[in-house]
């Protein structure tokens, strides 16, 4: 615990300094809600200069305005107290986050979700250092991820479909998980999150902007954020090409097209990059529309072979494959994201959780865990592109993704063939039984677990 408290205290200090400087992004995050509460709308995102023009500079636009409604809980106290706050609930949620994984999900006794957490935590710490620097809202949103699986596991499917929902409202990615459920036929999950972002979401902001206004704000969301920000919408319009972007859209456009990579920021205005010229490392010169058809194949077949491999209801898996396929749901929401960061990887914790229990109840020395402390230094030493530009531009991050996703897709085609796999590794002899939901679909089968060997 002395360590957790030493890793917060570091990372409290990182977050507060970033915010006594007013870095982006919390900046964002905070003026979304003050305009809110001065104007009653949207965040027009400029500034009034001392000079009293108008300086443009970077918002939320691409977030639902649940989110910009969401921030005015922050807003109506001055910045930096209202940053300290940001900062509080941050570690909270952080914390809830590590305890809930390391106590329901790795199948170790509850004494030891510390030391379990600790290790895969330190394993993406440039990741989590970065989510502080910036102040972004991804703990929040994985803290309600976990916490929907974890209730779902506990049998409290409606509330998890609330938290999943809430997710949803924060970040559009996690319809992913959504998707997930409603694979596993869990449609009190996927009917309560549904619940949630209608009532929360369209609903509240008719009520709160009225029909007209709303309506205009959801247009202008799917203008920005689901035509113009999607993967083929980004490279033909070679938008968020930047360095800084690690979708797969950007670097599949950096590889097989001149998209210049080091001087073109679209979401930050008031950057100055006179001294800086453009770079490019493409080893093709395709056109804009085919680099957008390959990228957009790339990530149908991708969707097309999670939903292959998470095809099965959940009444026939076990707990050990409902948490790899949920934690590789995890990181296929990384490798789907049209604009993803270094800060995002913070949502790999939960692969980083799988593949340290695994090793745990597999042991060291088999094969599989070989290629999981393989995989894992291969992560590790993906950290290192942080240092450098031109490695972030290549997509070193984007390639940890699939390096992390490898042995969990390995592991579930093991737990295919033999479903009590991790269970005989950690108590041989034993099938585990997690707590089943209302209607029992949750609980690993005997019977099948007997006839699979």
């Amino acid at each position: 615990m002395l360590a957790f408290a030493g890793l917060a205290y570091f990372l409290f200090r990182r977050g507060g300094v970033h915010i006594a400087e007013r870095w982006p992004d919390f900046e964002y995050f905070y003026k979304a809600g003050a305009w809110m509460l001065a104007h009653g709308g949207l965040d027009a995102g400029y500034d009034l200069s001392e000079g009293g023009g108008l300086e443009r500079r970077g918002s939320i636009d691409w977030y639902l305005p649940f989110t910009h409604r969401a921030m005015t809980l922050f807003a109506w106290a001055p910045f930096v107290p209202a940053g300290a706050v940001w900062l509080i609930l941050n570690l909270i949620a952080m914390f809830a986050s590590l305890r809930m994984m390391g106590r329901y999900m790795m199948d170790l006794p509850r004494r030891d979700w510390p030391l379990t957490q600790l290790v895969p935590f330190l394993l993406l710490i440039a990741y989590w250092t970065l989510e502080y620097d910036l102040n972004q809202i991804n703990n929040f949103t994985m803290l309600f991820l976990v916490a929907s699986f974890v209730l779902w596991q506990r049998g409290r499917k409606r509330i998890a479909g609330f938290w999943l929902g809430l997710a949803v409202l924060i970040k559009l990615t996690p319809m992913l998980l959504l998707v997930w459920f409603g694979l596993k036929r869990e449609m009190r999950v996927v009917s309560a999150a549904l619940l949630t972002i209608v009532l929360a979401g369209p609903v509240s902001d008719v009520i709160v902007f009225g029909p007209q206004d709303a309506a205009s704000h959801y247009a202008g969301w799917a203008r920005r954020a689901v035509h113009s920000g999607s993967h083929r919408g980004l490279i033909l319009e070679q938008r968020e090409m930047d360095w800084r972007n690690q979708g797969m859209g950007a670097v599949l456009s950096r590889w097989l097209h001149p998209s210049n990579w080091a001087t073109h920021y679209d979401n930050e205005p008031r950057a100055d990059f006179r001294s800086d010229t453009p770079a490019y490392f493409n080893i093709a010169s395709l056109t804009r529309a085919q680099v957008a058809w390959i990228a957009t194949a790339v990530a149908a077949l991708s969707v097309l072979g999670l939903v292959f491999l998470a095809r099965h209801p959940a009444r026939d898996l076990t707990a050990w494959q409902l948490r790899m396929e949920w934690s590789l749901f995890m990181l296929a929401m990384l490798w789907l994201m049209p604009v993803m960061r270094q800060y995002h990887m913070i949502w790999a914790a939960p692969a980083m959780t799988m593949l340290a229990a695994g090793i745990h109840h597999v042991g060291h020395r088999k094969r599989w865990s070989l290629l999981a402390f393989v995989c894992i230094a291969g992560v590790i030493v993906g950290q290192l592109a942080l240092f450098s530009k031109l490695l972030k531009a290549m997509g070193v991050t984007f390639a940890s993704v699939a390096i992390l996703a490898l042995p969990i897709v390995v592991m579930l085609l093991i737990l295919r063939r033999n479903p009590a796999f991790l269970d005989d590794a950690a108590r041989p002899g034993a099938a585990t039984q997690p707590a089943s939901g209302d209607d029992g679909q949750t609980r690993v089968a005997t019977d099948a677990v007997a006839a699979h060997g």
